[in-house]
């Protein structure tokens, strides 16, 4: 598969959409009075209301337009992308917000697998220098285990997460030709919504009383980090190198870290030593991607 010259622009949604993923982690560990289903539910739903007010006539045409072959594709996306959310908000809520967000650059590993195995595009040595660096970073992450909010459980279920996220973009990258980017959204939101919907009713408690910063909460989500975040990310995974699109998750972990930083969650030493190596090995598995091109 050729690699064409990754654009100025297209690197600049690449950094939005890592600013907008950024704010994701800490706005998710706010909100409560609901599950991790409930909050996955929520965020799609809103993104997918959004997207297909903006254009329901495009999106229906782009559907219809479909075989159902790709239909079908657009179907395991969307609930990819659930498991991914589901995967990452559980295991969000059951460790530290550092350890989670430092987890998430893991996710350029899992992008270039995937693009080995779905389209044979082989990482080279300093790709597979990178995997093997930032791996080591995952290690010492998880060291910190047991102290604070940090647990094991919590990490396994971010790395599913940081797993099934390599294969979402590598769907998006297959459905680049089918159908233009907004629809494209829209119907992998709704189905997420819909696929998490029914472990939502089962969770939260029908009737609870949810208090208004949590709607607030999930509403941002559903804007920021999903609409803008996610939604820029599947137009450049249509368009350049997966692990270029890759460049979203060192950024998330940057950004998430401080914020939460800012906001009492501070890291433990071990927690940044972590992020730093896994960092620095991300970086240089979408360095090493950026040369072969």
């Amino acid at each position: 598969m050729h690699r064409g010259r990754t654009s100025g622009r297209e690197l600049a949604l690449i950094v939005l959409a890592a600013c907008a993923f950024a704010t994701a982690s800490p706005i998710a560990k706010s909100i409560t009075g609901l599950s991790f289903a409930g909050i996955g539910a929520a965020r799609c739903a809103v993104a997918a209301v959004a997207l297909l007010a903006m254009a329901p006539t495009t999106t229906w045409r782009a559907v219809a337009a479909l075989d159902a072959r790709k239909r079908l594709a657009l179907v395991g996306a969307g609930l990819l992308l659930a498991a991914h959310f589901g995967l990452f908000l559980a295991g969000l809520l059951a460790t530290s917000l550092p350890a989670a967000a430092a987890l998430v650059s893991l996710e350029p590993v899992a992008v270039v697998m995937a693009a080995w195995v779905a389209f044979g595009v082989r990482p080279g040595g300093r790709e597979l220098s990178g995997i093997a660096l930032a791996t080591l970073g995952a290690a010492v992450v998880a060291q910190g285990a047991g102290h604070g909010e940090h647990r094991l459980a919590g990490d396994a279920l971010v790395l599913g997460a940081v797993v099934l996220f390599g294969a979402y973009v590598a769907f998006a990258r297959g459905l680049r030709d089918a159908m233009p980017t907004t629809p494209y959204a829209a119907c992998v939101y709704t189905v997420a919504a819909l696929a998490l919907a029914p472990l939502a009713r089962v969770l939260d408690a029908p009737g609870g009383a949810i208090p208004s910063s949590t709607w607030a909460g999930v509403t941002a989500l559903g804007l920021v980090p999903t609409l803008l975040g996610h939604t820029l990310t599947q137009r450049a995974a249509r368009h350049v190198s997966p692990s270029i699109v890759a460049l979203v998750s060192p950024g998330e972990t940057v950004g998430a870290i401080l914020i939460g930083a800012a906001t009492g969650r501070v890291p433990s030493v071990v927690e940044w030593t972590g992020a730093a190596i896994i960092v620095a090995g991300a970086s240089v598995t979408v360095m090493g991607a950026r040369a072969s091109e």
